[in-house]
């Protein structure tokens, strides 16, 4: 089952890239896409931060680096990264559904506890 809501973050976060296309910090974005259907989040979140540093108002940079952020268990971070793709394209519908579903995740982990 986690791995299936995994697959469908994944899922998410490279469509909302492909959905926010602008000449991206392309790169350290699909090398973090890359690393993140590897399974390897470590390297999908150093590509992802670099992809941010160098476009800060790209909105698949941050929507991306907050799905990693949350598969690392950095929820605060997390819901940051979302709330600034969210601010930089407030209609794109993936990063919505991106998080919308972060939020649910967010709760039920809140409820399961320590």
């Amino acid at each position: 089952m986690k791995r299936s809501i995994l697959a469908l973050t994944v899922a998410g976060a490279l469509c909302a890239a492909a959905a926010c296309a602008r000449p991206l910090a392309s790169g350290a974005l699909t090398a973090g896409i890359t690393a993140a259907q590897n399974d390897d989040w470590d390297e999908a979140f150093r590509q992802w931060t670099a992809a941010v540093g160098r476009e800060p108002g790209s909105a698949a940079a941050h929507n991306n680096l907050a799905v990693a952020c949350e598969k690392k268990g950095a929820w605060d971070e997390a819901a940051r990264e979302y709330e600034t793709a969210l601010r930089l394209d407030p209609q794109n519908p993936e990063i919505k559904a991106n998080y919308e579903s972060f939020l649910a995740r967010r709760e039920a982990a809140r409820r399961k506890g320590p």
